[in-house]
């Protein structure tokens, strides 16, 4: 069973096959800036240090993606008395073979390690959630049971996404009770932003652009305005430049608001009345996941993220009003 909760980014929580249960999640995002270091711990003697972004390889974002992953899963502060396992223990019929989440991304990289501690599952999270670094910000506890039939705990921690690099940064402490000690799972999750490709971009050869709007259904018959032609060399430049600079749309599972089609359509074309080079479709931000779709020479390109209607008709010196909810 998988349950998927209904926020952009969604996660796959998983149920464990052993456990006849119901998952309660509590979950809360809490954005801090971005640290020029972040401190980590070595699991055997809990001594802290940093590593600053001149020890980081200079590579793309999957590469940078696996070395937060191993700094995130070295920063776990180990509870006093544990010790380090070379599998995942049995407790729970292998409860913590998987983790209790998963990012519905194949953009991801997911770094475990697994502990035995002396206490009860609420000591040890009580522990970690004194020591953990002060560069987390807590995201909210998850369990697999209800009431007095709660066999799995796990609190998670996040860093702040690297703008265009990293779209999240977890560790995940996941806690069962083994014998009179507790089995302990620690998951680094860090998913990565793909780079644009290169056939995902407004040619140059644009040198003018048709822009249409589409009300969508909930405007209660309100009419769009006429579509207007820009040729303006500067407008144009600065239209394309800014859907030439939007990433990727993150892959995985989202549940998005309600699309009700409100929409710009930017029609890119050599001159003014040539055939369509390249179409983008913006969608207005107030509705569905905003994204920003993408034909060139007929041939749909992977979206992208959403662009505000709103930039773009700044750029285009247009006063048209955008549909509102």
């Amino acid at each position: 069973m998988r349950l998927l909760p209904s926020t952009p980014g969604a996660r796959t929580i998983r149920m464990g096959a052993a456990v006849a249960a119901v998952a309660a999640i509590t979950l809360a995002g809490c954005g801090v800036a971005h640290p020029a270091t972040e401190k980590t711990a070595d699991q055997k003697t809990g001594t802290t240090g940093k590593i600053t972004p001149a020890q980081r390889p200079a590579a793309g974002p999957q590469q940078r993606a696996e070395a937060d992953a191993g700094s995130i899963l070295a920063s776990f502060a180990v509870p006093s008395g544990a010790r380090r396992l070379s599998a995942a223990p049995s407790a729970g019929k292998g409860a913590l073979k998987t983790a209790i989440q998963i990012p519905g991304t194949p953009d991801l990289v997911d770094k475990t390690s697994w502990w035995l501690a002396p206490g009860s599952p609420h000591q040890v999270l009580a522990w970690e959630a004194k020591h953990v670094s002060p560069r987390y910000s807590s995201e909210g506890t998850a369990t697999i049971g209800a009431g007095d039939r709660v066999s799995i705990w796990s609190d998670m921690f996040s860093l702040p996404a690297v703008n265009g690099v990293l779209d999240s940064r977890e560790l995940i402490v996941e806690v069962i009770q083994d014998g009179k000690q507790t089995a302990i799972r620690v998951d680094a999750q860090v998913t990565w932003q793909p780079a644009t490709p290169a056939s995902d971009r407004i040619p140059a050869a644009a040198k003018a652009v048709t822009i249409a709007l589409n009300p969508g259904m909930n405007q209660h018959g309100k009419k769009a305005p006429k579509p207007v032609t820009i040729t303006d060399p500067t407008k144009v430049s600065q239209l394309r430049a800014l859907i030439n600079a939007q990433k990727l749309f993150p892959p995985g599972t989202y549940h998005c608001p309600a699309d009700f089609g409100d929409s710009l359509t930017l029609t890119f074309r050599a001159k003014a009345g040539g055939p369509a080079v390249a179409v983008a479709v913006a969608v207005n931000q107030l509705s569905g996941c905003g994204l920003l779709t993408i034909t060139l020479d007929g041939k749909a390109q992977p979206d992208l993220s959403g662009v505000s209607g709103t930039q773009i008709l700044k750029i285009a010196g247009l006063t048209w009003k955008l549909p509102a909810l």
